[in-house]
């Protein structure tokens, strides 16, 4: 086959086309796969220096415990008043500063500000001054001007830009236990995931018929939440107060243990048993054993291999969501990358038998334990206060929900969740799954916890 000086030039065109093709596909690619990994990065990052400043605060808080028993065995009534306040006032703003701290780590690594972060942690600032302050019988302070103070300290660990977001903060005023502020209930029903159903809400999609049905929304005033007013919502330490006689709280064995004195010097230290003085523990509801997640079930602990007995305990934990925008590959739009990672304090004691053993060992009495910082699943401590730094999904709980629950689905913004909630009211969509579970419900099974069809979930690294 012969050809012409044309045709020749023509395929050279296109081989030479062909090569400029693949050469911006393979740059494209490996722009993307750097941007995804620059982001992961970032949220590692600002995950564990969060989680390092837990654990430094916990450290504090610990050492003041002994401080303390040391001032009551001395008779310092002035100096046990004045360790109690400084106690009190880490507990409850310095975790405030892991804003600050976790986005200097992602700004290290590129991230730049997320103004919708921002206005999160703004319109929670706006809440703090309309809503705790002005119900002091459903959000007491911890000491006269408290709220002020806590509402100050946000707006300055924000004012620098927010590049790092607290993904499991825990709103005081926030809705939980509720399908609509569940997240699996709209991935469920966006994936048709029947069997989350059978597993998450027996009876929902049978029972239902339109949006009256739901529960009411829970809302600022209502009382029969329980709030504390100790920790921080954002970067909570999960301690709890106790009041009462350190001898009848702890043993004597044990204050003899941490203060080094002996049985003769406690019993001439009224302090010691006075009912008034005030001290930190941690959290049993928070501060448990790995193993215990879920009672329900083993498949809720997302690691397997063995946990050192030492480092099996649960506790105080960071949630860092970054974002950043992924180059597009070859043609198309850029798009916006999300990485949430988790990281928490890790630390041991020596308990009264002289062994190595967890920080709550000491009858939960905090100490100062803490060492080092590390990754955990996300499934490990996120639970359902999740996504509190996605804007979309912040946005749709608090302005789409309650339009949403007034008037049903008929005006609802063109967002994700909004979308589900349109799909859920037809009875047509509901009879689909009616009927997949009907014959198909014993093919369910529930792996691990999620939405996933085998129960897993979109975030259990």
């Amino acid at each position: 086959m012969k050809f012409h000086r044309g045709q020749v030039s023509v395929y050279l065109a296109l081989v030479l086309l062909a090569i400029i093709m693949l050469v911006m596909m393979n740059v494209g690619v490996f722009l993307a796969v750097s941007a995804k990994n620059k982001t992961m990065n970032a949220g590692d990052a600002a995950a564990i220096a969060v989680a390092k400043m837990q654990g430094e605060i916990l450290n504090r808080i610990g050492v003041d415990n002994v401080l303390h028993l040391k001032a009551a065995l001395a008779g310092d009534v002035e100096k046990c008043a004045e360790i109690e306040t400084r106690q009190l006032r880490s507990c409850f703003l310095d975790p405030l500063e892991g804003i600050r701290i976790g986005s200097e780590a992602a700004e290290a690594n590129g991230i730049e500000i997320d103004d919708g972060m921002a206005e999160i942690l703004s319109r929670h600032v706006r809440d703090i001054r309309l809503y705790y302050l002005t119900n002091p019988r459903l959000y007491p302070e911890p000491w006269e001007g408290a709220w002020e103070e806590y509402a100050q300290r946000l707006e300055l660990a924000i004012a620098g830009g927010v590049r790092a977001g607290p993904d499991n903060a825990n709103f005081m005023n926030g809705a939980r236990d509720h399908h609509l502020i569940d997240k699996g209930f709209y991935e469920a029903v966006l994936g048709r995931n029947w069997c989350w159903f059978k597993f998450n809400a027996p009876g929902l999609i049978s029972s239902y018929s339109s949006f009256r049905d739901w529960a009411p929304l829970p809302t600022d005033d209502d009382e029969t939440r329980r709030r504390s007013c100790v920790n921080s919502e954002i970067y909570s330490l999960h301690l709890t107060i106790r009041s009462g006689s350190a001898l009848e709280l702890l043993g004597t064995n044990l204050v003899m243990k941490l203060t080094g004195a002996t049985i003769e010097e406690i019993a001439l230290a009224p302090l010691l048993s006075d009912r008034n003085q005030k001290w930190f523990f941690y959290d049993e509801n928070h501060w448990r054993k790995w193993w215990e997640i879920d009672p329900s079930g083993p498949w809720n602990f997302p690691v397997f291999g063995e946990v050192h007995q030492q480092y099996d305990i649960r506790g105080a934990a960071a949630i860092c969501r970054v974002s950043r925008e992924i180059p597009a590959l070859v043609s198309g739009s850029p798009r916006t990358g999300v990485w949430s990672a988790a990281a928490k304090p890790f630390g041991a004691v020596e308990n009264e038998e002289g062994e190595v053993d967890t920080v709550v060992s000491l009858n939960n009495f905090v100490t100062s334990a803490f060492s080092s910082s590390r990754l955990v699943p996300l499934d490990s401590v996120g639970g359902k206060c999740l996504s509190t730094a996605d804007p979309v999904w912040m946005r749709h709980i608090m302005e789409h929900l309650p339009d949403y629950a007034l008037h049903g689905p008929r005006h609802l913004s063109d967002c994700m969740y909004c979308s589900a909630l349109v799909m859920w009211e037809r009875d047509s969509f509901r009879s689909t799954g009616r009927i997949w579970l009907k014959y198909h419900s014993d093919d369910c099974v529930r792996l691990s916890p999620g939405p996933g069809s085998g129960g897993g979930t979109n975030h259990g690294h």
